[in-house]
């Protein structure tokens, strides 16, 4: 039987205290946190640097916001996924299924549960991982 793959996880949120729960869950569900960033401008440098298997990213920050930098990461093939995450994405006039169709693999709704983290990065992932 095959070892479990471990992801290797980008997360990036402008808030320091959110970065650092969704830290925590992607370590409790056994993948490795690699990186933070607090806007899109440091995604993007970060993801060319670390080669992230999924980028956790928040829609809504400053200097570049979570859509711009996903689709520069996903142009770059810097990650092998991105997982958007907003609790205020439609105060900005987006729905989910624009967030799709602009190219991420799943999104989350902020607040939201371990189990569906879990699923959402295993989408990123391609499938499986742990």
């Amino acid at each position: 039987m095959a070892a479990a793959r471990r992801l290797r996880v980008l997360v990036v949120d402008d808030q320091p205290a959110v970065r650092d729960v969704v830290g925590d869950m992607v370590q409790f569900t056994g993948h490795d946190v690699i990186g933070g960033a607090a806007d899109g401008i440091e995604a993007v440098e970060q993801a060319r640097r670390l080669h992230p298997d999924v980028v956790i990213m928040d829609v809504v920050m400053p200097r570049a916001n979570g859509i711009e930098a996903m689709r520069t990461i996903l142009a770059e093939k810097t990650a092998a996924g991105v997982l958007l995450m907003s609790g205020e994405y439609h105060s900005h006039g987006m729905t989910k299924e624009e967030l799709i169709k602009a190219g991420a693999a799943a999104f989350l709704e902020k607040p939201f549960s371990l189990n569906d983290l879990t699923v959402s990065m295993e989408k990123c992932a391609g499938g499986p991982v742990a």
